[in-house]
């Protein structure tokens, strides 16, 4: 039976002040990780996706396993939270931590396991005394994204400098996924899929607002329903249609045209009073680095 342990390094580097809440826009490299909600986990180079896979004994946790993928499978739905930003991110992660999730329950790698690597668990979320709604999860069940040098994939990493590995490190069906050191071999790289729809509890919405991702006035079924907001700055370039006169509101419009154009990753919304009157939508679909300009608006809908 595993026993359920703390594991001290970990939660001592969660707990520091290198650990913050994420504040205003904070630069390009928050781009690259994926938007807030349910994603496909996708294993490189095959059809196989990450999946819950529980076999009802009471001394085994659910966990996952690689299955052919399938969209509609709601175990291989998993949510991906903000959880704050971090100034100790490992080499080519964002600053940003995340929570990842099945069931409303957080993916955590084993506890107490004494040989052999530990598997990735599915349990209930910790809670830390004293924190806000949205920071939940022991330093075991918080993630980095670590970008691999090719198109669109990712190492998962924990803390400890562990990642998410097929066991005996190749990608086959049914094969469980363990946390093992993090290294190039490609049974460690996976690619997070599409949106499938918003975050799903109350703490999971804090968290997203909190990191500054805004809801959309119409969530468009099956796909984007939030926009990282960047009160403040302009996007520029990066136009691939003409400006769109649009309502007064900020950008809300703005930005509720963009979800619904699978084009568009991001919007610079203009204040009227800097273009005659007309308020004006920008849709991007190229991101370049945003300046601050007080007429403006932006967001990201698309990383």
């Amino acid at each position: 039976m595993r026993k359920f342990v703390a594991v001290a390094a970990a939660l001592a580097a969660l707990a520091s002040p290198a650990l913050l809440l994420a504040g205003p826009f904070a630069g390009p490299d928050l781009w690259t990780d994926p938007a807030p909600g349910p994603h496909l986990v996708r294993a490189q180079g095959v059809n196989l996706c990450a999946e819950r896979e529980g076999d009802g004994a009471i001394t085994r946790l659910p966990r996952l396993v690689l299955r052919p993928c399938d969209p509609n499978n709601f175990d291989q739905h998993l949510e991906f939270v903000p959880n704050g930003v971090t100034t100790a991110a490992p080499l080519n992660a964002s600053s940003v931590v995340w929570r990842i999730m099945t069931r409303e329950k957080c993916l955590t790698s084993a506890r107490g396991v004494v040989f052999g690597p530990p598997a990735v668990d599915e349990v209930t979320c910790d809670t830390r005394p004293g924190d806000l709604p949205q920071r939940l999860g022991s330093a075991d069940q918080n993630w980095f994204l670590v970008r691999v040098p090719d198109v669109g994939h990712y190492q998962v990493t924990g803390f400890d400098g562990r990642c998410w590995t097929a066991q005996g490190g190749d990608f086959r069906e049914g094969v469980q996924l363990v946390m093992e050191r993090c290294g190039a071999h490609r049974g460690q790289r996976f690619k997070v899929g599409a949106l499938l729809g918003d975050v799903s509890t109350q703490p999971n919405l804090l968290a997203a607002e909190e990191f500054g991702w805004q809801r959309v006035t119409r969530p468009i079924p099956g796909g984007h329903a939030r926009f990282r907001a960047m009160p403040g700055q302009n996007l520029p370039s990066g136009d691939y249609t003409t400006g769109i006169a649009t309502a007064d509101d900020r950008g809300q419009a703005c930005a509720q045209l963009c979800a619904e154009d699978n084009q568009c990753r991001g919007f610079t919304w203009v204040d009227p009073r800097a273009r005659g009157g007309a308020a004006m939508c920008y849709k991007k679909n190229a991101l370049n680095a945003p300046v601050t300009d007080n007429f403006t608006n932006s967001g990201i809908v698309r990383p």
